[in-house]
């Protein structure tokens, strides 16, 4: 299996994960389509991702539309490897999704990352108790601007319980500045929601929770990987971490 499939098959994990470590998520498939809800009004945390080649993706496209709507649901997406499945791209096409976002996915052997370098004055530290939650979620509502009732409901104590979840906070004079979150996601860590918030910023924060959370679980994983944001990628790319595959976010007008 060659980086790119790696990340697909650690990807699809994740989605199954992340919906698992919410209240209230769910996980449905419908012809080689995993729709993956958090069931929380936020289009970034309810989605569909490819399995495999749908017998008829139009029909498929159209299963999974129906899924979002029978769950109360305005919206629908699907994010799709670009040139993975050309049936899949042209019917997404053919329905009148539009692309909203694109990205790249990043990988490198954990072997090969830096050596952490936490910045004098911070501190890193695990999220273990549910009073910690708290601080999690501030950073998630300060760096991402994300509504303080979803991040209320997303970072909840599933997320502490289940075994396949690291999360770490950064600190500055007992204050919550930064945060990232590991995934053990088969032989990978898949890292998400690496934010420092705006004061914090360009002082090599994001990188040391990045690296922190690269090594979450020890010698489980040899593959670190993440989706960066166009503002993050050189902080990435100054890690070790090298594009491996371009993916796409395709939406529903509504």
């Amino acid at each position: 299996m060659d980086l790119a499939e790696r990340i697909v098959a650690a990807g699809l994990e994740g989605e199954r994960v992340r919906a698992n470590v919410v209240e209230g998520g769910e996980v449905v498939e419908v012809d080689g389509l995993l729709v993956a809800f958090s069931n929380l009004p936020a289009p970034e945390l309810n989605g569909t991702r490819v399995v495999r080649e749908p017998g008829d993706p139009p029909a498929a496209l159209d299963a999974a539309r129906a899924v979002f709507r029978s769950r109360g649901h305005p919206f629908f997406g699907i994010e799709i490897e670009v040139g993975r499945h050309p049936a899949v791209e042209d019917a997404v096409r053919a329905a009148g999704l539009r692309r909203v976002e694109a990205w790249p996915a990043m990988a490198v052997s954990i072997s090969l990352l830096p050596d952490e370098q936490v910045p004098a004055g911070v501190e890193i530290r695990p999220v273990r108790e549910i009073d910690e939650l708290e601080a999690v979620r501030s950073v998630e509502v300060a760096a991402f601007g994300t509504p303080t009732e979803i991040a209320e409901r997303f970072v909840g104590r599933k997320m502490l319980e289940d075994q396949r979840v690291r999360m770490f906070t950064a600190w500055i004079d007992g204050e919550p500045v930064g945060e990232a979150s590991a995934y053990l996601l088969h032989d990978t860590v898949g890292i998400f929601g690496v934010g420092v918030v705006e004061s914090a910023r360009r002082r090599g924060i994001g990188a040391a929770l990045t690296i922190r959370a690269a090594r979450a679980f020890d010698d489980r994983t040899d593959l670190a990987w993440l989706q960066p944001s166009d503002m993050a990628r050189r902080m990435y790319e100054d890690q070790g971490f090298r594009r491996v595959s371009d993916w796409e976010v395709w939406a529903a007008p509504h």
